[in-house]
């Protein structure tokens, strides 16, 4: 009972439907992406408040998932909406998961709570075993405290 409240907890804080900022993107805009067949070739479908983020500097919340782990640093994660969002369960849509790369030099530590992530957002691309309908070039990682 109390993993299952904990688990409520932090989805409602990570997911955070309402912006606090006007750079804030919450998870359900970028669920206004999706992928339809036209013809039987695949055409990306973005919706207006989407394409609003796209074009500028945007902060998104969530959870990390490190990829090249060095101990003290990180360079690439995947930010996901919900905790376990990893391996070992299902993993979220592709709509769900932002692959970021931290700008040319930077790097960050790795964070076991909710962070927030600032950059400039991308529509993604599959890239090896991972399938991200967007990427994130960051200029700023944090974590935040409740």
């Amino acid at each position: 009972m109390f993993n299952a409240l904990l688990f409520a907890l932090t989805t409602f804080f990570s997911i955070n439907v309402f912006s606090l900022e006007d750079n804030d993107v919450n998870w359900k805009i970028l669920q206004g992406f999706s992928v339809v067949e036209k013809d039987g070739k695949p055409v990306p479908k973005i919706s207006k408040e989407l394409k609003v983020a796209l074009a500028k500097k945007v902060s998104i919340k969530g959870f990390m998932i490190p990829l090249d782990y060095h101990s003290k640093h990180v360079e690439q994660f995947l930010l996901v909406p919900y905790i376990p969002a990893c391996v070992h369960v299902p993993p979220p849509p592709a709509n769900q998961v932002v692959l970021v790369k931290m700008k040319k030099g930077a790097k960050t530590k790795p964070y076991f709570y909710t962070i927030k992530v600032s950059g400039n957002l991308f529509v993604g691309t599959k890239k090896g075993f991972v399938d991200s309908s967007f990427r994130m070039v960051a200029t700023e990682v944090k974590e935040i405290k409740f």
